[in-house]
Protein backbone atom coordinates (compact mmCIF):
# COMPACT_ATOMS: atom_id res chain seq x y z
CA UNK A 1 0.00 0.00 0.00
CA UNK A 2 1.15 3.43 -0.88
CA UNK A 3 2.11 5.70 2.02
CA UNK A 4 0.90 8.91 0.64
CA UNK A 5 -2.97 8.50 0.95
CA UNK A 6 -2.90 7.24 4.43
CA UNK A 7 -6.21 5.72 4.41
CA UNK A 8 -6.29 2.47 2.37
CA UNK A 9 -8.31 3.44 -1.08
CA UNK A 10 -6.79 1.70 -3.47
CA UNK A 11 -9.56 2.92 -5.69
CA UNK A 12 -8.66 6.48 -5.29
CA UNK A 13 -5.68 7.61 -7.48
CA UNK A 14 -3.30 9.40 -4.85
CA UNK A 15 -3.00 12.65 -6.69
CA UNK A 16 -6.88 12.66 -6.49
CA UNK A 17 -6.87 12.17 -2.89
CA UNK A 18 -4.44 14.74 -2.72
CA UNK A 19 -7.31 17.28 -3.90
CA UNK A 20 -9.04 16.96 -0.40
CA UNK A 21 -6.26 18.87 1.00
CA UNK A 22 -7.85 21.87 0.04
CA UNK A 23 -11.20 21.27 0.50
CA UNK A 24 -13.62 23.82 -0.30
CA UNK A 25 -10.77 26.05 -2.12
CA UNK A 26 -9.93 27.10 -5.61
CA UNK A 27 -8.59 23.64 -7.56
CA UNK A 28 -4.44 23.29 -7.06
CA UNK A 29 -2.17 23.48 -9.80
CA UNK A 30 0.29 20.64 -10.77
CA UNK A 31 2.80 22.47 -8.37
CA UNK A 32 0.32 22.70 -5.50
CA UNK A 33 -0.32 19.45 -5.86
CA UNK A 34 3.17 18.10 -5.85
CA UNK A 35 3.66 20.25 -2.63
CA UNK A 36 0.71 18.71 -0.91
CA UNK A 37 1.57 15.43 -2.07
CA UNK A 38 5.02 16.17 -0.56
CA UNK A 39 4.00 17.43 2.71
CA UNK A 40 1.70 14.24 3.36
CA UNK A 41 4.36 11.87 3.09
CA UNK A 42 6.69 13.94 5.74
CA UNK A 43 3.68 13.39 7.78
CA UNK A 44 3.43 9.73 7.19
CA UNK A 45 7.24 9.72 7.98
CA UNK A 46 6.94 11.25 11.10
CA UNK A 47 4.19 9.30 12.21
CA UNK A 48 6.34 5.95 11.92
CA UNK A 49 8.87 7.47 13.60
CA UNK A 50 6.55 8.53 16.84
CA UNK A 51 4.97 4.98 16.60
CA UNK A 52 2.68 5.32 18.60
CA UNK A 53 -1.27 7.03 18.93
CA UNK A 54 -4.26 7.17 21.61
CA UNK A 55 -7.39 7.39 20.56
CA UNK A 56 -9.76 8.38 23.73
CA UNK A 57 -12.97 7.00 22.65
CA UNK A 58 -16.78 7.93 23.96
CA UNK A 59 -18.40 4.53 22.24
CA UNK A 60 -17.84 1.72 24.37
CA UNK A 61 -17.52 -1.90 22.95
CA UNK A 62 -17.62 -0.11 19.48
CA UNK A 63 -16.30 -3.28 17.25
CA UNK A 64 -14.71 -1.35 14.50
CA UNK A 65 -11.92 0.04 17.18
CA UNK A 66 -10.59 -3.73 16.72
CA UNK A 67 -10.69 -3.19 12.91
CA UNK A 68 -8.78 0.00 13.59
CA UNK A 69 -6.30 -1.12 15.87
CA UNK A 70 -5.74 -4.49 14.18
CA UNK A 71 -5.21 -2.49 10.38
CA UNK A 72 -3.90 0.70 11.36
CA UNK A 73 -0.52 -1.04 13.10
CA UNK A 74 -0.60 -3.81 10.22
CA UNK A 75 -0.65 -0.95 7.45
CA UNK A 76 2.00 1.36 9.22
CA UNK A 77 4.04 -0.17 11.93
CA UNK A 78 2.21 2.42 14.36
CA UNK A 79 0.54 1.12 17.58
CA UNK A 80 -2.45 1.80 18.75
CA UNK A 81 -3.75 2.26 21.84
CA UNK A 82 -7.70 2.83 22.61
CA UNK A 83 -9.57 4.09 25.76
CA UNK A 84 -13.02 3.47 26.14
CA UNK A 85 -15.54 5.07 28.71
CA UNK A 86 -18.66 7.10 29.02
CA UNK A 87 -18.92 10.51 27.18
CA UNK A 88 -18.54 12.84 30.71
CA UNK A 89 -15.63 10.13 31.82
CA UNK A 90 -13.66 10.88 28.24
CA UNK A 91 -14.27 15.41 28.55
CA UNK A 92 -13.67 15.04 32.13
CA UNK A 93 -10.61 12.67 31.80
CA UNK A 94 -9.06 14.97 29.13
CA UNK A 95 -9.78 18.19 30.90
CA UNK A 96 -7.67 17.02 33.82
CA UNK A 97 -4.95 16.10 31.77
CA UNK A 98 -4.72 19.54 29.75
CA UNK A 99 -5.02 21.49 32.98
CA UNK A 100 -2.42 19.27 35.08
CA UNK A 101 -0.04 18.78 31.69
CA UNK A 102 -0.03 15.60 31.63
CA UNK A 103 -0.58 14.47 28.22
CA UNK A 104 -1.78 11.34 27.54
CA UNK A 105 -4.24 11.48 24.47
CA UNK A 106 -3.67 12.28 20.96
CA UNK A 107 -7.25 11.73 19.68
CA UNK A 108 -11.16 12.35 21.38
CA UNK A 109 -13.54 10.28 19.73
CA UNK A 110 -16.83 11.39 21.20
CA UNK A 111 -20.62 12.68 20.09
CA UNK A 112 -20.59 15.74 18.02
CA UNK A 113 -22.71 17.58 21.19
CA UNK A 114 -19.68 17.06 23.91
CA UNK A 115 -17.07 17.72 21.12
CA UNK A 116 -19.19 20.80 20.63
CA UNK A 117 -18.85 21.94 24.16
CA UNK A 118 -15.74 20.57 24.36
CA UNK A 119 -14.58 23.22 22.09
CA UNK A 120 -16.62 26.19 23.26
CA UNK A 121 -16.00 25.24 27.20
CA UNK A 122 -12.47 23.66 27.59
CA UNK A 123 -10.28 24.50 24.62
CA UNK A 124 -8.92 21.06 24.86
CA UNK A 125 -8.01 20.52 21.02
CA UNK A 126 -5.64 22.34 18.05
CA UNK A 127 -6.82 22.15 14.67
CA UNK A 128 -5.98 19.10 12.67
CA UNK A 129 -4.91 20.64 9.61
CA UNK A 130 -5.40 18.97 5.93
CA UNK A 131 -6.02 16.43 5.01
CA UNK A 132 -6.10 14.04 2.03
CA UNK A 133 -9.61 12.76 2.37
CA UNK A 134 -11.40 15.77 3.36
CA UNK A 135 -12.92 16.12 0.10
CA UNK A 136 -14.74 12.75 -0.07
CA UNK A 137 -17.40 14.08 3.22
CA UNK A 138 -20.68 14.35 2.40
CA UNK A 139 -22.01 17.80 2.78
CA UNK A 140 -24.38 16.84 6.49
CA UNK A 141 -21.04 15.68 7.49
CA UNK A 142 -18.91 18.62 6.42
CA UNK A 143 -15.68 18.93 8.78
CA UNK A 144 -14.72 22.35 10.36
CA UNK A 145 -11.11 22.82 11.32
CA UNK A 146 -11.27 21.06 14.50
CA UNK A 147 -13.84 18.62 14.44
CA UNK A 148 -13.84 15.74 11.60
CA UNK A 149 -17.20 13.59 11.21
CA UNK A 150 -16.01 9.95 11.61
CA UNK A 151 -19.64 8.41 11.57
CA UNK A 152 -23.15 8.76 12.96
CA UNK A 153 -25.59 6.76 14.54
CA UNK A 154 -29.23 6.68 13.02
CA UNK A 155 -32.36 6.10 15.35
CA UNK A 156 -35.61 4.74 14.70
CA UNK A 157 -38.40 2.67 16.14
CA UNK A 158 -37.93 -1.20 17.54
CA UNK A 159 -41.14 -3.05 16.70
CA UNK A 160 -42.25 -6.78 17.81
CA UNK A 161 -43.25 -8.26 14.75
CA UNK A 162 -45.88 -11.29 16.64
CA UNK A 163 -47.25 -7.91 18.40
CA UNK A 164 -47.37 -5.25 15.78
CA UNK A 165 -49.24 -6.02 12.87
CA UNK A 166 -47.86 -4.35 9.49
CA UNK A 167 -50.54 -2.65 8.72
CA UNK A 168 -50.50 -1.44 12.79
CA UNK A 169 -46.71 -0.69 12.40
CA UNK A 170 -46.49 3.54 13.29
CA UNK A 171 -45.45 5.31 9.97
CA UNK A 172 -44.98 8.71 11.36
CA UNK A 173 -43.52 9.67 14.62
CA UNK A 174 -47.40 11.39 15.55
CA UNK A 175 -48.60 7.45 15.36
CA UNK A 176 -47.07 6.77 18.62
CA UNK A 177 -49.39 8.84 20.27
CA UNK A 178 -52.32 7.21 18.77
CA UNK A 179 -54.24 5.86 22.11
CA UNK A 180 -53.42 1.63 20.75
CA UNK A 181 -49.42 2.39 22.33
CA UNK A 182 -50.95 3.81 25.40
CA UNK A 183 -48.59 2.14 28.40
CA UNK A 184 -46.98 -0.23 25.43
CA UNK A 185 -43.79 1.64 25.03
CA UNK A 186 -40.58 1.39 26.45
CA UNK A 187 -37.88 4.20 25.87
CA UNK A 188 -34.67 5.16 26.79
CA UNK A 189 -34.65 8.44 28.96
CA UNK A 190 -35.91 10.93 26.73
CA UNK A 191 -34.34 13.54 29.52
CA UNK A 192 -30.97 12.61 29.55
CA UNK A 193 -27.83 13.11 27.24
CA UNK A 194 -27.86 9.90 24.77
CA UNK A 195 -30.31 8.55 22.40
CA UNK A 196 -33.41 9.30 24.10
CA UNK A 197 -31.61 12.61 24.48
CA UNK A 198 -30.84 13.25 20.71
CA UNK A 199 -34.74 12.07 20.20
CA UNK A 200 -36.46 14.08 22.23
CA UNK A 201 -33.97 17.03 20.98
CA UNK A 202 -35.18 16.18 16.78
CA UNK A 203 -39.03 15.64 17.62
CA UNK A 204 -38.85 18.64 19.43
CA UNK A 205 -37.66 20.57 17.05
CA UNK A 206 -39.43 19.35 14.17
CA UNK A 207 -43.00 18.56 15.39
CA UNK A 208 -42.90 20.48 18.21
CA UNK A 209 -43.72 20.30 22.55
CA UNK A 210 -46.93 19.80 21.51
CA UNK A 211 -45.81 16.47 20.41
CA UNK A 212 -44.15 15.36 23.50
CA UNK A 213 -46.78 16.58 25.78
CA UNK A 214 -49.59 14.19 23.65
CA UNK A 215 -46.29 11.06 24.10
CA UNK A 216 -45.90 11.95 27.64
CA UNK A 217 -49.68 11.17 28.22
CA UNK A 218 -48.70 7.35 27.01
CA UNK A 219 -47.31 6.22 30.08
CA UNK A 220 -43.67 5.69 28.64
CA UNK A 221 -41.55 3.11 30.61
CA UNK A 222 -37.87 4.93 30.76
CA UNK A 223 -35.55 2.51 30.99
CA UNK A 224 -31.35 3.17 30.17
CA UNK A 225 -30.10 -0.73 29.94
CA UNK A 226 -30.37 -0.38 26.28
CA UNK A 227 -29.43 -3.94 25.11
CA UNK A 228 -31.53 -5.07 27.36
CA UNK A 229 -34.65 -2.96 26.42
CA UNK A 230 -34.06 -4.40 22.98
CA UNK A 231 -34.20 -8.05 24.32
CA UNK A 232 -37.58 -7.16 26.17
CA UNK A 233 -38.78 -5.77 23.39
CA UNK A 234 -37.80 -9.14 21.47
CA UNK A 235 -39.91 -11.21 23.96
CA UNK A 236 -42.49 -9.45 23.52
CA UNK A 237 -42.76 -7.46 27.03
CA UNK A 238 -43.13 -4.54 25.46
CA UNK A 239 -44.68 -4.16 21.40
CA UNK A 240 -42.04 -0.92 20.84
CA UNK A 241 -39.15 0.81 21.66
CA UNK A 242 -38.10 4.14 21.41
CA UNK A 243 -35.12 4.98 19.64
CA UNK A 244 -33.63 1.95 18.78
CA UNK A 245 -29.87 2.23 17.40
CA UNK A 246 -29.25 0.77 13.55
CA UNK A 247 -26.36 -0.61 14.95
CA UNK A 248 -28.75 -3.00 17.01
CA UNK A 249 -30.49 -4.99 13.93
CA UNK A 250 -27.55 -7.07 13.27
CA UNK A 251 -27.33 -8.30 16.79
CA UNK A 252 -31.02 -8.80 16.54
CA UNK A 253 -31.08 -10.80 13.29
CA UNK A 254 -33.35 -14.01 13.42
CA UNK A 255 -35.73 -12.43 16.73
CA UNK A 256 -38.90 -11.02 15.96
CA UNK A 257 -38.35 -7.53 15.69
CA UNK A 258 -38.16 -4.92 12.78
CA UNK A 259 -36.47 -1.60 12.57
CA UNK A 260 -39.14 0.80 11.36
CA UNK A 261 -38.55 4.10 9.69
CA UNK A 262 -40.70 7.09 10.03
CA UNK A 263 -41.72 8.65 6.87
CA UNK A 264 -40.23 12.09 8.76
CA UNK A 265 -36.99 10.46 8.75
CA UNK A 266 -34.34 9.00 11.34
CA UNK A 267 -32.90 11.41 13.94
CA UNK A 268 -29.08 10.75 14.25
CA UNK A 269 -26.05 11.93 15.72
CA UNK A 270 -22.68 12.20 14.21
CA UNK A 271 -19.83 11.05 16.26
CA UNK A 272 -16.21 13.37 15.76
CA UNK A 273 -12.45 13.36 15.77
CA UNK A 274 -10.45 15.78 17.29
CA UNK A 275 -6.78 16.52 17.64
CA UNK A 276 -5.68 17.09 21.66
CA UNK A 277 -3.63 19.96 22.11
CA UNK A 278 -0.08 19.03 22.84
CA UNK A 279 -0.63 15.37 21.54
CA UNK A 280 2.17 13.47 22.43
CA UNK A 281 2.28 12.16 18.35
CA UNK A 282 0.55 14.74 16.73
CA UNK A 283 1.69 13.21 12.79
CA UNK A 284 0.61 9.83 14.05
CA UNK A 285 -2.36 11.57 15.57
CA UNK A 286 -3.61 12.49 12.06
CA UNK A 287 -2.59 9.82 10.00
CA UNK A 288 -5.03 8.09 12.65
CA UNK A 289 -8.01 10.40 11.96
CA UNK A 290 -7.30 10.35 8.19
CA UNK A 291 -7.01 6.60 8.34
CA UNK A 292 -10.69 6.79 9.58
CA UNK A 293 -12.51 8.83 6.92
CA UNK A 294 -10.59 6.50 3.89
CA UNK A 295 -12.57 3.50 2.11
CA UNK A 296 -11.55 0.67 4.36
CA UNK A 297 -12.61 2.53 7.77
CA UNK A 298 -15.95 4.09 6.53
CA UNK A 299 -16.90 0.23 5.13
CA UNK A 300 -16.31 -1.17 8.79
CA UNK A 301 -18.44 1.38 10.37
CA UNK A 302 -21.47 0.55 7.62
CA UNK A 303 -20.96 -2.90 8.41
CA UNK A 304 -21.77 -2.54 11.92
CA UNK A 305 -25.03 -0.38 10.66
CA UNK A 306 -23.24 2.87 11.36
CA UNK A 307 -23.63 5.94 8.63
CA UNK A 308 -20.46 6.50 6.50
CA UNK A 309 -19.25 10.26 6.79
CA UNK A 310 -18.19 9.97 3.13
CA UNK A 311 -19.88 9.56 0.17
CA UNK A 312 -20.71 6.12 -1.70
CA UNK A 313 -20.43 3.26 1.36
CA UNK A 314 -23.26 1.28 2.43
CA UNK A 315 -23.00 -1.83 4.12
CA UNK A 316 -21.83 -4.99 1.90
CA UNK A 317 -22.36 -7.65 4.73
CA UNK A 318 -26.08 -7.12 5.23
CA UNK A 319 -28.51 -5.89 2.32
CA UNK A 320 -31.00 -4.75 5.05
CA UNK A 321 -29.09 -2.28 6.57
CA UNK A 322 -27.60 -1.25 3.43
CA UNK A 323 -31.02 -0.35 2.46
CA UNK A 324 -31.57 1.40 5.91
CA UNK A 325 -28.43 3.30 5.81
CA UNK A 326 -29.88 5.19 2.91
CA UNK A 327 -33.03 6.27 4.52
CA UNK A 328 -34.38 9.97 5.01
CA UNK A 329 -32.49 11.76 7.97
CA UNK A 330 -34.56 13.77 9.73
CA UNK A 331 -32.31 15.69 11.85
CA UNK A 332 -29.46 16.11 14.71
CA UNK A 333 -28.84 17.92 17.84
CA UNK A 334 -27.45 21.47 18.59
CA UNK A 335 -24.91 21.82 21.55
CA UNK A 336 -25.73 25.24 22.03
CA UNK A 337 -29.41 23.99 23.05
CA UNK A 338 -29.35 20.89 24.49
CA UNK A 339 -29.49 21.84 27.90
CA UNK A 340 -32.27 24.31 27.83
CA UNK A 341 -33.98 21.34 25.20
CA UNK A 342 -33.18 18.58 28.28
CA UNK A 343 -34.76 20.87 31.11
CA UNK A 344 -37.92 21.04 29.08
CA UNK A 345 -38.13 17.29 28.43
CA UNK A 346 -37.87 16.94 32.35
CA UNK A 347 -40.92 19.32 32.87
CA UNK A 348 -42.57 17.03 30.18
CA UNK A 349 -41.48 14.17 31.60
CA UNK A 350 -41.36 14.20 34.89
Amino acid sequence: MSSGAGNGNPGITRRSALLGLAAGSAMLSASEIARAEDGWDKIVAEAKKEGHVVLYSAFVGLAAHANLKKDFESNYGITVEILEARASEIRERIRIEQVAGRFTADVSENGRTTTTLQIEQDHVFDPFGPLPSLGHLKPEFRADDTRLPAFAIAYGILANTRLVKPEDEPKSWQDLTDPRWKGKILSDDLRALGGGGVLFYVLEEHLGQQFHEKLAKQDLKFSREIPANERRVARGEYPLYIPVSLTSISELKGLPVKFLVPKEGLPYVGYDLALLKHAPHPNAARLLMEYCIGQRMQQMYADLGLLPTIAGIVSKLDPEIAKLEQSKLLGTTDAAKMDKTLALAKQIYP
